[in-house]
């Protein structure tokens, strides 16, 4: 990493009533499929087994240009800056490159064959591990060529052009997943069952299945959530708090009943993709959230990766604490001395990982997130 320590921005939290609006994108669909390669499924090629697609929404009052947004995917349980994480800006296939307000923009797998799919995509990812020099990609291509054991991003960058002045200077604005697991359960997924769905629960999971953000979410997922499973244990043990898909998602379509029901590949659907017409969150109107803006713009964290010791660099923001999370909530705290433009954290007694470091303004009304890598 370069000297000067670009900002490692990994999400974005708004405090008090602005939660309850849509005033940014989020995801909105996400469709994983079971299809097997060289059987057709209704299309006119055969499918190559890679009927996949992610949607974005947007909930606003207002056309919102595309150019700063970006998604990532974060293969095999990778983190920001791993070469297996790969991202590639939102283009438009043709047309401007907006998306009206109340509409979705899909992006779909370059090898899907499923009309259905075809019929509502808006971009196709790159190729797999694909160079910068294919159109749009950031890192590497790749995105829409999950498993289900891959978290997914949505990324907005404040220059209002996506990978300028750099990857690490994005903001997480949407999670699905938890960064840096790769989930091991239920045939490699993050799944989980909601009784709000029926008697008995409906089975939600990241793996063979269409799944679509519930009517009353408004916002993304911008703190990256704790793992599903306890890290590290064997057999895997569900994590208290830890990530649950069915909190948020719901399952439409499945190719398969239950985590051990019988496959049925050709019935998955994917009729909802192109519109989330069942929203009921209020329409709020877009803005780059410019307070929020200057209060991460004026927080600097570096080295990353860091040894022993990181330095938080203030300037002109007055944050009331900071603390350091890793992926089972536990917590090193910081009080920041009043007009300190520097603040040392002691991370000595850290294990290698990642790490994401809250900051919360001393009138409570900001909160941002940053990762740090500890060696």
């Amino acid at each position: 990493m370069k000297k000067h320590y670009l900002l490692l921005a990994a999400a974005v939290l708004l405090a008090g009533s602005a939660h309850a609006q849509g005033t940014e994108l989020f995801f909105s669909e996400y469709a994983e499929g079971a299809h097997q390669t060289g059987m057709n499924y209704g299309g006119t090629a055969n499918s190559t087994g890679s009927e996949k697609a992610i949607e974005v929404y947007n909930p606003t009052v207002n056309t919102v240009n595309l150019n700063a947004y970006s998604i990532r995917r974060y293969s095999n349980g990778a983190v920001l800056g791993s070469p297996l994480m790969e991202e590639e800006r939102l283009i438009r296939t043709t047309g401007a490159n907006t998306l009206a307000r109340q509409s979705t923009f899909v992006v779909t797998n370059p090898d899907a064959t499923l009309p259905d799919i075809l019929r509502a995509s808006n971009m196709r990812s790159a190729a797999r591990q694909s160079g910068t020099s294919a159109p749009g990609v950031l890192q590497v291509g790749g995105t829409v060529w999950f498993n289900g054991d891959d978290a997914m991003a949505l990324v907005r960058y404040p220059s209002g052009t996506a990978g300028q002045p750099n990857v690490a200077a994005g903001v997480i604005i949407d999670i699905i997943g938890s960064i840096g697991e790769q989930p091991t359960t239920n045939g490699g997924a993050w799944s989980s069952t909601n009784p709000l769905d029926g008697t008995p629960p409906v089975y939600v999971s990241s793996a063979n299945q269409s799944i679509i953000r519930r009517a009353s979410v408004s916002a993304g997922t911008r703190a990256n959530p704790l793992p599903q499973n306890v890290p590290g244990s064997n057999p895997p043990t569900r994590n208290p708090g830890g990530y649950d898909i069915s909190a948020q998602w719901r399952m439409y379509s499945t190719a398969f009943n239950g985590p051990m029901g019988t496959a049925n590949p050709g019935g998955q659907l994917y009729d909802r993709l192109g519109e989330h017409s069942d929203y009921i969150g209020p329409f709020g109107v877009y803005g780059p959230l410019a307070t929020l803006e200057k209060f991460n713009n004026g927080i600097s964290l570096y080295p990353n990766p860091a040894t022993g010791t990181a330095t938080v660099e203030l300037k002109d923001v007055n944050v009331g604490s900071i603390v350091v999370l890793n992926n089972l909530g536990q917590r090193i705290e910081a009080q920041p001395v009043a007009g300190a433009q520097h603040v040392t954290l002691n991370i000595s007694g850290l294990k290698a990982g990642l790490y994401f470091v809250q900051f919360v303004s001393a009138d409570g009304q900001s909160k941002i997130y940053k990762t740090l890598q500890v060696q």
